[in-house]
């Protein structure tokens, strides 16, 4: 068999700082080519194949013709590394084929020296796994490049309890891989954690170097807090996303900046009406930065014993505004912070002054529509409750509207952002104000 001779020298150390992986699913040779050319205009530090996207229905020999493209790819590349993933359909891949097919795929690739690192679906094929390795080690003397095997797991639907998936990441490294990945799919902010807990830890005992994320729009903040997780690897987009949640290349490069390190001078103070994201904001600059997060309501909770809209019934509002200027004042002793700030906190001269003097307010803004949308199940909304309606809303909405904008120090508006892009606006403009500084940077 003649092998294809690897000719550029690639660093594929994954030690350091995170690498950022961009992908290119292009179904046929020009799609791909031409995906690769823009791809290396944005420098990444990884280029991830998706071969699953090829179309290769009607080649005979579907893996020579898989090698010819991988010779043109890496050419296109030069010394940027290559990963070769076929993500078949039950693991949120294009398409379907047999374990034989898949592993014939796959040693073809490793014999022609295609890539240098070969993602290879684990878990759900553990017990044949063995076979792909067996037949590795019949071809590795001949074979004239190194490569590494990313074992992956992908869970779509659900995340795992925190002892499953460290098993899955334990087994991924006993049978055999050199790079242990985990991607699962959250159904809330305690799913999140709990990846990155398992990260975390699971890092310490495996002593080889570790993919994980957490998927979609809720998740996406693990693809940046690789500081917190371990993750030598983390996947942005390009041209296009190849799974749920990843975030364009510029973007994620930026935010992982902050991620490494940046200082906070006083506080960020995010104000705006009910719905539009403040706590989950603030909760997700916290993450991302590891400044403290305060949420007012929340500390009025604790303080009080009992919940804001039973404060509000037993008491009245008069006596829920005074104990939410004492709580301001109370957390404002203290500096690099962000402090998510209740609806009508700003409505009052000295809550403003407090929040000032300490530090910037930033207003998170959005239509009646996104709203009304985002709160018209809940039942927790005081203000609210009397009047779930899109009308309602609008005339609260206009009679804040001016305040919040006259107390602001500037301005995001979030309807057409999620949680992670909301954040980079807002670090963007605080990084101008010189508000927030990145270290080193």
């Amino acid at each position: 068999m003649k092998l294809f001779k690897q000719e550029e020298k690639r660093n594929t150390d994954l030690t350091g700082d995170t690498k950022v992986c961009v992908p290119i699913m292009g179904k046929n040779k020009r799609e791909l080519l031409s995906q690769a050319r823009d791809v290396v205009k944005m420098k990444p530090d990884i280029v991830e194949w998706r071969v699953d996207y090829l179309d290769i229905s009607n080649k005979a020999e579907g893996d020579y013709y898989i090698h010819l493209i991988a010779k043109k790819i890496r050419n296109i590349l030069k010394d940027i590394p290559l990963i070769y993933t076929f993500r078949t359909k039950e693991e949120g891949g294009e398409k379907s084929i047999t374990w034989d097919l898949y592993k014939k795929y796959i040693v073809s690739a490793i014999c022609h020296g295609d890539a240098d690192f070969y993602d290879v679906e684990m878990y759900r094929n553990k017990d044949r796994i063995y076979e792909l390795f067996d037949d590795l080690k019949e071809v590795d003397e001949w074979i004239t490049s190194e490569y590494k095997i990313i074992g992956s797991n992908h869970y779509f639907d659900k995340t795992p309890s925190v002892e499953e998936m460290k098993n899955i990441l334990l087994e991924t490294k006993e049978l055999g891989a050199n790079i242990c990945k985990l991607a699962v799919m959250p159904k809330n902010k305690a799913d999140v954690e709990k990846l990155i807990e398992v990260s975390r830890e699971t890092k310490k005992e495996l002593n080889v170097p570790i993919i994980t994320m957490s998927m979609g729009e809720l998740g996406a903040v693990t693809r940046v807090c690789t500081k917190e997780t371990g993750s030598c690897i983390t996947f942005a987009s390009g041209n296009n996303a190849s799974a749920p949640g990843q975030i364009k290349i510029d973007i994620i490069r930026k935010l992982m900046t902050y991620n490494r390190g940046c200082t906070l001078s006083g506080n960020i103070a995010l104000i705006g009406f009910m719905g539009t994201g403040k706590t989950t904001i603030s909760m997700t600059l916290a993450e991302i930065t590891g400044f403290e997060e305060v949420d007012v309501d929340a500390y009025i909770v604790k303080k009080e014993g009992m919940a804001i809209s039973e404060i509000f019934e037993k008491n009245g509002e008069e006596y829920f505004r005074k104990i939410e200027t004492n709580a301001i004042r109370e957390i404002c002793e203290n500096k690099s912070q962000i402090i998510s700030c209740g609806g009508g906190a700003v409505l009052k001269d000295e809550n403003v002054s407090v929040l000032k003097e300490n530090g910037v307010i930033a207003l998170l803004t959005a239509t009646p529509e996104t709203i009304f949308d985002r709160v018209k199940d809940h039942t927790h909304r005081p203000v609210l409750n009397n009047d779930m309606s899109l009308e309602h809303i609008k005339k609260l909405m206009e009679e804040r509207e001016p305040r919040y904008q006259s107390v602001s120090d500037m301005k995001i508006n979030v309807d057409g952002n999620d949680r992670v892009m909301t954040c980079y606006v807002l670090l963007s403009q605080l990084e101008k104000k010189g508000i927030v500084k990145v270290q080193n940077g």
